[in-house]
């Protein structure tokens, strides 16, 4: 359901591009120093975002760097790191953490049961320190499990329980950005769950799995992402952002649109 929150590489400046590969290679490296080298593999363009959004808002100190990394060892690369770096790795954990659960659950995989029990005593560690984050991510993955067990025909309820989740997730601390925060990150999750159904209803269909958009026409999927996507935009407008705006503005206004785009150029060629 993560990886939809991108950034558009091709209406990027270099500058751009540097430094949001900076942000990225420094979540890579947080995750590998705070829970190990195999954490790294867990990595989400998503949390990234939360990165570089949450350090925009609160116009973090971002401390830049030069290594060569495990990944990586034959070229230098930059990397950046800030407090907000550290809560995006234990985040991204967090999911990873889940997301093994749920596919031990739902396809009884012995090695996604293995890799819940390696993040385990992490999760433990970010729960002790997170403990509001947790129990919302826990409550509302439980309640979206129910909801896609017992085949919830309306997505708006499905979607909504997601953007909960996220909204839980973009708030770092109660504070006087809190409520607004909420409002865009759980805007956000809406749009993220409604495009990962219409990407994924035919190969759905085809699998007789869960899908919140079968009772959706596919002609009427770009009006529904670009509704939820505009409400999305107006959230964001109501936050201070000013550090990366053009970064930020590349990922909400176009990166969030182009494996959807790639989807329907790839039909459009089939039928040519």
């Amino acid at each position: 359901m993560f990886g939809y929150v991108v950034v558009n590489v091709e209406k990027l400046t270099l500058e751009e591009k540097e430094r949001y590969r900076a942000f990225y290679c420094g979540l890579c490296k947080t995750l590998g120093t705070r829970s190990g080298v195999i954490s790294r593999f867990t990595l989400t363009y998503d949390m990234t975002f939360l990165v570089l959004f949450l350090s925009a808002l609160y116009k973090t100190d971002t401390a830049m760097q030069t290594e060569r990394c495990i990944i990586h060892p034959l070229k230098l690369h930059e990397y950046c790191q800030n407090e907000i770096t550290e809560y995006g790795a234990d985040m991204n954990v967090v999911l990873a953490y889940y997301k093994f659960l749920d596919d031990w659950t739902d396809d009884n995989n012995i090695l996604s049961l293995s890799a819940a029990k390696l993040f385990e005593r992490q999760y433990k560690r970010i729960e002790r320190q997170y403990p509001n984050q947790c129990k919302a991510i826990s409550k509302c993955l439980r309640e979206l499990y129910e909801l896609e067990k017992s085949g919830e025909l309306n997505p708006d309820v499905p979607a909504n329980c997601f953007g909960e989740l996220m909204g839980e997730i973009f708030v770092l601390r109660e504070d006087e950005y809190s409520k607004k925060l909420r409002t865009f990150a759980t805007s956000l999750g809406k749009f993220i769950y409604i495009m990962d159904g219409c990407m994924d209803l035919k190969a759905d269909i085809k699998n007789e799995r869960y899908n919140p958009m079968i009772m959706s026409s596919s002609e009427n999927f770009y009006d529904i992402l670009n509704l939820l996507m505009a409400d999305c935009i107006e959230n964001y407008k109501d936050l201070p952002i000013n550090q990366d705006k053009g970064l930020i503005e590349n990922i909400l206004y176009s990166g969030v649109w182009t494996k959807y785009e790639a989807e329907k150029n790839k039909t459009k060629g089939v039928h040519k």
